[in-house]
């Protein structure tokens, strides 16, 4: 398997299970489980920047520049605007989930505050973020077909 291989593979199941846990938030609505779909978004969406970066024969070690490159042109050759602009969204939102003092659930919805602000993200809003992610992965190997 090559690396690409394996980055996509990392993101099959991370997304995988970012979607049993966001599932699971249904059945018990605790903010543990949106929380943890947070959490596994944002590692499937980095696995699945990393595998287009190396399937596409871009990118370095920078990743603020890797990222910036999938945003500008790996992104936007292979999937639609809306699925590359909610990919990166879901590694913002974990990055901002992390460096957050606080954090609340209610009716759910995360409150998170940012920057000295409070900031909310909806259960669909989420929903949007993991479905997207989902179809990056599930739309890599047509991608690349083409290749």
């Amino acid at each position: 398997m090559g690396n690409w291989d394996e980055s996509l593979v990392n993101a099959k199941y991370h997304v995988a299970v970012a979607r049993r846990m966001f599932d699971g938030f249904s059945d018990y609505e605790d903010k543990r489980f949106l929380v943890g779909a947070i959490k596994e978004l944002a590692k499937a969406a980095a696995n699945l920047v990393r595998a287009f970066l190396i399937r596409g024969r871009a990118g370095g070690r920078n990743h603020q520049k890797n990222l910036d490159l999938f945003m500008k042109r790996i992104g936007p050759k292979y999937l639609s605007s809306e699925v590359v602009e909610n990919i990166y969204k879901s590694l913002e939102i974990e990055r901002a989930q992390k460096e957050s003092p606080i954090e609340f659930e209610k009716r759910g919805q995360i409150i998170l505050l940012i920057g000295g602000e409070y900031r909310f993200l909806t259960r669909e809003r989420l929903g949007e973020f993991l479905k997207s992610v989902e179809d990056g992965v599930s739309g890599f190997s047509e991608s690349f077909r083409q290749v």
